[in-house]
């Protein structure tokens, strides 16, 4: 856990650390973003997505095996289904947040958003459309989903007690109304 007292402002929000992953394929998981969470990242670089989501290239977009080699301009999601992905670690990490940090803290992590790779597709409206949902996702029947199946996993008294939980149930079974519905901000 990082340590109290030492956190950092970047872009009107504070997280607990600077240290974080870089975007890359490895930021476009929930898993690897919860991933990194549970290993001190602090500050998550988000996979940089584009208009340009459906390019056929050779997957993955970089291999290391022996030397590094990277594909410019590739993705390896569309946009709604990495959207998707940041959505359902933004929920994961706000319940581990609850469930492990100190109820007084707040947040400890930012979501840093990467859009490219020129301003005429940033401007498209698919692309309008991500970072809107980024900003505000209020409306999207996702977030509602979500929030719905975190609340019910969150009334079922055998998970508090299978992870020791019930000393904290009431501040865990108010968590799904609080989360925030912007995973960016600036």
């Amino acid at each position: 856990s990082p340590v109290k007292g030492k956190t950092v402002s970047v872009f009107g929000e504070t997280c607990a650390t600077p240290v974080g992953p870089a975007a890359g394929p490895h930021t476009q998981l929930a898993q690897n973003i919860v991933t990194s969470w549970l290993t001190g990242g602090r500050f998550i670089e988000l996979k940089t997505v584009q208009i340009l989501d459906r390019l056929e290239l050779e997957k993955p977009c970089i291999d290391a095996e022996d030397e590094c080699f990277n594909t410019e301009w590739s993705t390896e999601f569309t946009l709604l289904k990495a959207w998707d992905e940041y959505l359902k670690a933004w929920f994961a990490l706000h319940l581990l947040e609850a469930m492990f940090q100190p109820s007084d803290s707040g947040k400890s992590f930012i979501f840093n958003m990467s859009v490219g790779y020129n301003l005429e597709g940033i401007k498209q409206p698919p692309m309008q459309q991500f970072i809107d949902n980024m900003m505000d996702a209020s409306d999207h029947p996702k977030f509602a989903q979500y929030r719905d199946t975190l609340n019910k996993l969150l009334q079922d008294d055998a998970f508090l007690a299978r992870h020791g939980l019930q000393e904290k149930r009431e501040s865990l079974q108010a968590l799904p109304a609080r989360i925030p519905t912007s995973m960016v901000h600036g």
